[in-house]
Protein backbone atom coordinates (compact mmCIF):
# COMPACT_ATOMS: atom_id res chain seq x y z
CA UNK A 1 0.00 0.00 0.00
CA UNK A 2 1.64 3.59 -0.79
CA UNK A 3 1.34 4.81 2.73
CA UNK A 4 2.97 1.67 4.09
CA UNK A 5 6.08 2.38 1.84
CA UNK A 6 6.22 5.92 2.73
CA UNK A 7 6.87 4.63 6.01
CA UNK A 8 9.60 2.57 5.01
CA UNK A 9 10.99 4.98 3.06
CA UNK A 10 11.13 8.00 5.26
CA UNK A 11 13.00 5.23 8.40
CA UNK A 12 15.51 4.71 5.17
CA UNK A 13 15.73 8.25 4.40
CA UNK A 14 16.34 9.44 8.30
CA UNK A 15 19.23 6.52 9.23
CA UNK A 16 20.77 7.72 6.10
CA UNK A 17 20.94 10.95 6.38
CA UNK A 18 21.83 11.07 10.37
CA UNK A 19 24.70 7.97 9.17
CA UNK A 20 26.36 10.01 6.85
CA UNK A 21 28.29 12.51 8.49
CA UNK A 22 29.60 9.61 10.86
CA UNK A 23 32.75 8.58 9.51
CA UNK A 24 33.87 12.46 9.24
CA UNK A 25 33.04 12.40 13.38
CA UNK A 26 34.98 9.00 14.11
CA UNK A 27 37.83 10.28 12.05
CA UNK A 28 38.22 13.79 14.10
CA UNK A 29 38.02 11.33 17.17
CA UNK A 30 40.41 9.52 15.91
CA UNK A 31 42.71 12.76 15.35
CA UNK A 32 41.64 14.29 18.65
CA UNK A 33 42.87 11.27 20.67
CA UNK A 34 46.01 10.91 18.24
CA UNK A 35 47.12 14.39 19.23
CA UNK A 36 46.68 13.72 23.18
CA UNK A 37 47.98 9.90 23.17
CA UNK A 38 51.48 12.39 21.83
CA UNK A 39 51.82 13.12 25.10
CA UNK A 40 52.20 10.13 26.74
CA UNK A 41 55.33 9.29 28.66
CA UNK A 42 57.92 6.22 27.02
CA UNK A 43 60.16 4.23 28.01
CA UNK A 44 63.61 3.83 24.99
CA UNK A 45 61.61 0.68 23.59
CA UNK A 46 58.98 2.33 23.15
CA UNK A 47 56.13 0.76 25.58
CA UNK A 48 54.42 3.21 27.55
CA UNK A 49 55.50 4.44 31.13
CA UNK A 50 52.95 3.45 33.78
CA UNK A 51 52.85 6.81 35.59
CA UNK A 52 50.35 9.15 37.57
CA UNK A 53 51.33 12.09 33.72
CA UNK A 54 49.98 9.18 31.54
CA UNK A 55 46.85 8.07 33.86
CA UNK A 56 45.89 11.91 34.24
CA UNK A 57 46.32 12.30 30.24
CA UNK A 58 43.94 9.42 29.66
CA UNK A 59 41.25 10.76 32.37
CA UNK A 60 41.47 13.73 29.89
CA UNK A 61 40.87 12.36 26.48
CA UNK A 62 37.68 10.76 27.56
CA UNK A 63 36.15 14.06 27.86
CA UNK A 64 38.02 15.52 24.64
CA UNK A 65 36.78 12.11 22.86
CA UNK A 66 32.75 13.85 23.46
CA UNK A 67 33.32 17.21 22.53
CA UNK A 68 34.65 16.24 19.62
CA UNK A 69 31.63 14.22 18.66
CA UNK A 70 28.91 15.80 20.13
CA UNK A 71 29.44 19.10 18.44
CA UNK A 72 26.63 21.38 18.00
CA UNK A 73 26.47 20.22 14.18
CA UNK A 74 25.87 16.42 15.57
CA UNK A 75 23.23 17.85 18.12
CA UNK A 76 21.07 19.17 15.77
CA UNK A 77 21.84 16.18 13.53
CA UNK A 78 20.05 13.96 16.47
CA UNK A 79 17.39 16.89 16.55
CA UNK A 80 16.52 15.71 12.85
CA UNK A 81 16.75 12.45 12.76
CA UNK A 82 14.45 11.93 16.15
CA UNK A 83 11.88 14.15 13.85
CA UNK A 84 11.69 11.45 11.74
CA UNK A 85 9.44 9.44 14.96
CA UNK A 86 6.98 12.28 14.33
CA UNK A 87 6.42 11.99 10.49
CA UNK A 88 6.69 8.05 10.95
CA UNK A 89 3.83 8.68 13.19
CA UNK A 90 1.77 10.39 11.24
CA UNK A 91 2.23 7.84 8.36
CA UNK A 92 1.27 5.42 10.28
CA UNK A 93 -1.53 6.55 11.61
CA UNK A 94 -2.32 7.21 7.81
CA UNK A 95 -1.90 3.58 7.03
CA UNK A 96 -4.23 2.75 9.43
CA UNK A 97 -6.89 5.01 8.63
CA UNK A 98 -6.45 3.23 5.27
CA UNK A 99 -7.03 -0.11 7.17
CA UNK A 100 -10.15 0.95 9.15
CA UNK A 101 -11.92 4.26 8.69
CA UNK A 102 -12.94 4.62 12.72
CA UNK A 103 -9.13 4.10 13.56
CA UNK A 104 -8.19 7.04 16.38
CA UNK A 105 -5.00 6.66 18.04
CA UNK A 106 -4.75 6.17 21.70
CA UNK A 107 -2.64 8.16 24.16
CA UNK A 108 -0.52 5.14 24.86
CA UNK A 109 0.82 5.63 21.55
CA UNK A 110 1.68 9.24 22.35
CA UNK A 111 3.64 7.43 25.28
CA UNK A 112 5.68 5.31 22.90
CA UNK A 113 6.89 7.66 21.20
CA UNK A 114 8.07 10.51 23.27
CA UNK A 115 9.64 7.55 25.19
CA UNK A 116 10.93 6.09 21.98
CA UNK A 117 12.27 9.92 21.56
CA UNK A 118 14.16 10.47 24.88
CA UNK A 119 15.85 6.95 24.80
CA UNK A 120 17.22 7.60 21.28
CA UNK A 121 18.16 11.28 22.27
CA UNK A 122 20.29 9.26 25.17
CA UNK A 123 22.10 6.55 23.15
CA UNK A 124 22.96 9.47 20.53
CA UNK A 125 24.71 11.88 23.26
CA UNK A 126 26.69 11.90 25.96
CA UNK A 127 25.65 9.27 28.13
CA UNK A 128 24.90 6.52 25.57
CA UNK A 129 28.22 7.49 23.59
CA UNK A 130 30.16 7.59 26.80
CA UNK A 131 29.29 4.04 27.43
CA UNK A 132 29.43 2.22 24.40
CA UNK A 133 32.01 3.86 22.43
CA UNK A 134 34.42 6.11 24.93
CA UNK A 135 34.46 3.34 27.72
CA UNK A 136 36.02 0.91 24.94
CA UNK A 137 38.33 3.31 23.72
CA UNK A 138 39.21 4.47 27.52
CA UNK A 139 39.96 0.97 28.73
CA UNK A 140 41.99 0.17 25.22
CA UNK A 141 44.21 2.77 26.47
CA UNK A 142 44.36 2.15 29.95
CA UNK A 143 45.26 -1.41 29.12
CA UNK A 144 48.62 -0.07 27.04
CA UNK A 145 49.17 2.85 30.18
CA UNK A 146 49.03 0.32 33.28
CA UNK A 147 50.96 -3.17 31.27
CA UNK A 148 53.44 -1.32 29.59
CA UNK A 149 51.82 -2.30 26.43
CA UNK A 150 53.32 -0.54 22.64
CA UNK A 151 52.90 2.65 21.88
CA UNK A 152 52.88 1.23 18.11
CA UNK A 153 50.65 -1.14 18.89
CA UNK A 154 48.13 0.81 20.61
CA UNK A 155 48.28 3.51 18.02
CA UNK A 156 47.60 0.64 15.47
CA UNK A 157 44.45 -0.66 17.71
CA UNK A 158 43.01 2.56 17.67
CA UNK A 159 43.19 3.08 14.52
CA UNK A 160 41.28 -0.15 13.88
CA UNK A 161 38.84 0.27 16.01
CA UNK A 162 37.95 3.71 14.64
CA UNK A 163 38.91 3.79 11.33
CA UNK A 164 38.42 0.02 10.01
CA UNK A 165 36.84 0.15 6.85
CA UNK A 166 35.50 -3.46 6.93
CA UNK A 167 34.32 -3.72 9.96
CA UNK A 168 33.49 -0.29 10.69
CA UNK A 169 34.47 1.95 13.62
CA UNK A 170 33.07 1.63 16.96
CA UNK A 171 30.99 4.88 16.51
CA UNK A 172 30.02 3.90 12.99
CA UNK A 173 28.39 0.58 14.40
CA UNK A 174 27.20 1.70 17.47
CA UNK A 175 25.37 4.90 15.57
CA UNK A 176 23.89 2.69 12.99
CA UNK A 177 22.33 -0.03 15.38
CA UNK A 178 21.22 3.28 17.42
CA UNK A 179 19.27 4.65 14.58
CA UNK A 180 18.38 1.38 12.59
CA UNK A 181 16.36 -0.27 15.76
CA UNK A 182 15.42 2.52 17.03
CA UNK A 183 12.96 3.54 14.50
CA UNK A 184 12.09 0.60 13.18
CA UNK A 185 11.21 -0.83 16.63
CA UNK A 186 9.39 2.34 17.31
CA UNK A 187 7.16 2.01 13.93
CA UNK A 188 6.86 -2.19 14.95
CA UNK A 189 6.27 -1.29 18.49
CA UNK A 190 3.18 1.09 16.92
CA UNK A 191 2.14 -1.32 15.19
CA UNK A 192 1.73 -4.05 17.37
CA UNK A 193 -0.43 -1.93 19.85
CA UNK A 194 -2.64 -1.19 17.50
CA UNK A 195 -3.09 -4.78 15.32
CA UNK A 196 -3.72 -5.80 18.80
CA UNK A 197 -6.75 -3.57 19.67
CA UNK A 198 -8.29 -4.04 16.29
CA UNK A 199 -7.80 -7.93 16.59
CA UNK A 200 -5.32 -8.13 13.38
CA UNK A 201 -4.29 -11.84 12.87
CA UNK A 202 -2.70 -11.54 9.32
CA UNK A 203 1.01 -10.04 8.89
CA UNK A 204 2.99 -9.48 5.77
CA UNK A 205 6.89 -9.03 5.64
CA UNK A 206 7.89 -6.09 4.36
CA UNK A 207 11.07 -4.27 2.89
CA UNK A 208 13.84 -4.45 -0.03
CA UNK A 209 16.58 -7.12 0.87
CA UNK A 210 20.04 -6.11 0.70
CA UNK A 211 23.26 -7.26 0.61
CA UNK A 212 23.34 -7.95 4.38
CA UNK A 213 20.16 -9.49 4.65
CA UNK A 214 20.25 -12.42 6.90
CA UNK A 215 18.85 -15.54 5.08
CA UNK A 216 15.51 -15.49 7.54
CA UNK A 217 14.91 -12.08 6.39
CA UNK A 218 15.36 -12.90 2.85
CA UNK A 219 12.93 -16.37 2.82
CA UNK A 220 10.37 -14.37 4.87
CA UNK A 221 9.93 -11.68 2.29
CA UNK A 222 9.11 -14.13 -0.16
CA UNK A 223 6.81 -15.66 1.73
CA UNK A 224 3.29 -14.62 1.18
CA UNK A 225 1.01 -13.31 3.83
CA UNK A 226 1.09 -15.33 6.99
CA UNK A 227 -1.23 -15.41 10.16
CA UNK A 228 0.07 -15.20 14.12
CA UNK A 229 -0.80 -18.77 14.56
CA UNK A 230 1.90 -19.71 12.15
CA UNK A 231 4.69 -17.65 14.44
CA UNK A 232 6.61 -20.58 16.35
CA UNK A 233 6.89 -22.49 12.77
CA UNK A 234 8.87 -19.33 11.61
CA UNK A 235 10.53 -19.15 14.56
CA UNK A 236 11.88 -23.00 14.22
CA UNK A 237 12.53 -21.79 10.42
CA UNK A 238 10.21 -24.52 9.16
CA UNK A 239 9.74 -24.17 5.71
CA UNK A 240 11.68 -21.26 4.87
CA UNK A 241 14.29 -21.25 2.12
CA UNK A 242 16.49 -18.78 0.85
CA UNK A 243 18.58 -18.69 -2.51
CA UNK A 244 22.25 -18.88 -1.84
CA UNK A 245 24.43 -18.38 -5.52
CA UNK A 246 21.15 -19.15 -7.23
CA UNK A 247 20.55 -22.44 -5.22
CA UNK A 248 17.39 -22.98 -3.05
CA UNK A 249 18.89 -23.70 0.47
CA UNK A 250 17.21 -24.50 3.78
CA UNK A 251 17.16 -21.81 6.47
CA UNK A 252 19.53 -22.82 9.44
CA UNK A 253 19.11 -22.01 13.27
CA UNK A 254 22.10 -20.63 15.22
CA UNK A 255 22.97 -24.38 17.58
CA UNK A 256 23.35 -21.71 20.73
CA UNK A 257 19.61 -19.87 20.39
CA UNK A 258 17.52 -22.69 18.55
CA UNK A 259 16.55 -19.58 16.35
CA UNK A 260 17.92 -18.52 12.92
CA UNK A 261 21.23 -17.38 12.41
CA UNK A 262 21.24 -13.02 13.66
CA UNK A 263 17.93 -13.31 15.95
CA UNK A 264 18.14 -11.55 19.14
CA UNK A 265 18.18 -14.26 21.26
CA UNK A 266 15.20 -15.30 23.75
CA UNK A 267 12.96 -14.12 20.93
CA UNK A 268 9.07 -15.90 20.96
CA UNK A 269 6.14 -15.09 19.75
CA UNK A 270 5.70 -12.43 22.14
CA UNK A 271 8.72 -10.46 21.27
CA UNK A 272 8.79 -11.42 17.69
CA UNK A 273 6.41 -8.12 16.08
CA UNK A 274 9.35 -5.77 17.63
CA UNK A 275 12.55 -7.74 17.27
CA UNK A 276 11.93 -9.19 13.50
CA UNK A 277 14.86 -10.48 12.54
CA UNK A 278 17.48 -8.97 15.03
CA UNK A 279 19.94 -5.97 15.57
CA UNK A 280 19.96 -3.84 12.89
CA UNK A 281 17.01 -5.21 10.88
CA UNK A 282 15.15 -2.86 8.46
CA UNK A 283 12.32 -4.95 7.60
CA UNK A 284 8.68 -4.32 9.15
CA UNK A 285 5.66 -7.13 10.02
CA UNK A 286 2.70 -4.86 8.13
CA UNK A 287 -0.22 -5.90 9.74
CA UNK A 288 -3.45 -6.49 7.32
CA UNK A 289 -6.83 -7.36 7.28
CA UNK A 290 -7.88 -10.66 6.35
CA UNK A 291 -10.06 -9.71 3.43
CA UNK A 292 -6.75 -8.52 1.64
CA UNK A 293 -4.96 -12.05 2.03
CA UNK A 294 -5.60 -14.19 -0.87
CA UNK A 295 -8.49 -17.26 -0.19
CA UNK A 296 -6.42 -19.80 -0.92
CA UNK A 297 -3.58 -18.50 1.47
CA UNK A 298 -6.23 -18.55 4.31
CA UNK A 299 -8.42 -21.41 3.25
CA UNK A 300 -4.77 -23.52 3.85
CA UNK A 301 -3.66 -21.63 7.39
CA UNK A 302 -7.03 -22.47 8.57
CA UNK A 303 -6.53 -25.86 7.70
CA UNK A 304 -3.53 -26.42 10.05
CA UNK A 305 -3.24 -27.83 13.69
CA UNK A 306 -1.80 -24.82 14.42
CA UNK A 307 -4.35 -22.82 13.78
CA UNK A 308 -6.89 -24.39 15.21
CA UNK A 309 -5.33 -24.73 18.39
CA UNK A 310 -4.55 -21.33 18.06
CA UNK A 311 -8.59 -20.50 17.95
CA UNK A 312 -9.15 -22.54 20.79
CA UNK A 313 -6.74 -20.30 22.56
CA UNK A 314 -8.20 -17.38 21.20
CA UNK A 315 -11.77 -17.67 21.27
Amino acid sequence: MPTYNAILKEIRKAITKFNRNIPKAQRDMFDAISEEITRLDLYDDGRVRTTAKNLSILASIKNKMLKVIVTPEYRQSVKEFVAAFNTVTSLQNAYWKEQETTFTPRPILKALRKQAITDTVNKLTESGIGVNVGERITEMLKASITTGGSYKKLTASLRDGLLNTEQKGYLDRYAKQVTIDGLNQYSAQYNNIVASDLGYEWYKYDNTDIETTRPWCDAMTDQPYFHVSEIPRLLRAEGLYYYKDGVKTKVELNSKTGLPAGMIPGTDASTFFVNRGGYNCGHQIRPVAERQVPVEVVAKVKATPAYQAWKKIAA
